[in-house]
């Protein structure tokens, strides 16, 4: 088989993004693994003052199901591209049915956000980015 041939058989075999969430809590049903909820799903952050520290958020995505293990990591970036937290890598085994999709997610923990403005959850599989979810910071207003 030809090097171009190998590498397109790995790219269709890579996972696709289905969709990405950042949310306040994500629950996982105890008898039935990929039952999962995403509580609180945010669009934005409001915060009273910046720099801002969130407690606690969690990253959630969907992604296609393959025959072929992977690697994912989670970033969120500033607006100019900074990297200001990220996962560890992680490993994932391919599941029995290549149809079923995988369900990944990262939390993060006192994550600090030090402006205003618009900040994105990346997530890269095996290296490369698959997408992005952009979200904004604001500060609440004493009206």
């Amino acid at each position: 088989m030809s090097e171009q041939t190998k590498s397109t058989v790995q790219n269709e075999e890579r996972p696709r993004l289905l969709g990405i969430v950042l949310c306040e809590r994500v629950l996982q049903d105890v008898l039935r693994r990929d039952a999962i909820s995403c509580i609180n799903i945010y669009s934005g952050i409001m915060a009273a003052a910046f720099p801002a520290v969130i407690p606690l958020v969690y990253a959630f995505a969907q992604l296609s199901g393959t025959t072929q293990e992977f690697a994912y990591q989670f970033r969120i970036e500033d607006e100019q591209g900074g990297v200001i937290a990220g996962s560890p890598l992680v490993h994932v085994e391919p599941l029995a049915n290549k149809h079923t999709p995988h369900k990944i997610i990262t939390a993060f923990s006192g994550l600090t956000l030090e402006k205003a403005g618009l900040y994105q959850v990346v997530l890269e599989v095996e290296g490369e980015a698959v997408g992005a979810l952009p979200f904004i910071a604001h500060q609440a207003t004493n009206e």
